[in-house]
Formats: structure tokens, C-alpha cells, sequence
């Protein structure tokens, strides 16, 4: 794990402790895997990368902690489609969306947020207040494309 890694798994920890969440061995592993890896994960993934250390925990215990970490805001659920239509990202950085390959299922961030700020305007006059948007665009990726 990288000085930038342990940093963002210190903060999602802290967020847990903050909002009077108990950090289990298991929780923290679960963050841990999603930090090291390279791309975002689907449920199942992590829970088979989890299985590896923790051969007794459950789908469900891994469900209930992503949908924690998705209320704290820690996690951003991408969705996708097919087989493991959910993945997930820790929030290291800015908000930001996703184009999602409909072939493969590969996700890449979009660094910016298209959303136009007249809609945030619109949304308060009509007594809204935006809690939070997730845009996924999909498509197809050039590896796809190529075959």
C-alpha cells in the first residue's frame, strides 16, 4: 500500500468512526482491497478477494458494508451492465462521472461534471435540494471496438 493509499484508508476509517460505525478487521480489509485495486470492483469481486483472508464472510456482510460506505460517501457505485452490474470506487477525488464499456464492462472516469448549473438552479426553486448525481455514460471501448 502507497503513503497515498494509507492516507484515503485513514480518512474512510475516520468517516466510519465519525458517524459511530464499529471499524471490524473486516471492514477494514474491505476498504483495503478496494484501495489497492486498479479499477472498480463489482461486489462479488471483493468478496472472493475477501474469502482469500476471510473464508467465513458472507455476500450479505459484504453488501451491507458497501451500502454503508455509499451513505458515507466514501464509495461511488458505478453502474454497469450484465453480470455484476454495480462496481465500486473509493472517492480519492474530485466528483467526477463514468463512461462504462456496454461489451466488457471497463469504466473509465470522466474528470469533469457535465451537469449545467442552471438545472442546480431550477431544482432549488422547485424546493429541491441536489443531495448528490451520478452520471454513467455508456459505450464502447477501444479494445472492443478493435475485435
Amino acid at each position: 500500500m502507497t503513503l497515498n493509499s494509507a492516507i484515503n484508508a485513514v480518512t474512510v476509517v475516520s468517516r466510519l468512526k465519525d458517524k459511530g460505525y464499529r471499524i471490524t478487521a473486516q471492514r477494514q480489509a474491505l476498504v483495503e482491497k478496494l484501495i489497492e485495486s486498479d479499477k472498480a470492483l463489482s461486489a462479488s469481486e471483493i468478496w472472493e478477494k475477501l474469502k482469500v483472508q476471510y473464508k467465513e464472510i458472507s455476500l450479505d456482510t459484504v453488501y451491507r458494508n458497501l451500502h454503508v460506505l455509499v451513505d458515507l460517501g466514501a464509495l461511488i457505485p458505478i453502474n454497469a451492465m450484465g453480470k455484476d452490474s454495480v462496481r465500486y470506487e473509493l472517492v480519492f477525488t474530485s466528483h467526477h462521472h463514468h463512461i462504462v464499456c456496454v461489451k466488457c464492462g471497463k469504466s473509465q472516469c470522466i474528470d469533469f461534471c457535465p451537469v449545467d448549473p442552471q438545472l442546480i438552479i431550477t431544482l432549488k426553486k422547485h424546493g429541491y435540494e441536489l443531495v448528490r448525481h451520478n452520471l454513467e455514460l455508456f459505450g464502447v471501448c477501444r479494445q472492443c471496438n478493435a475485435s
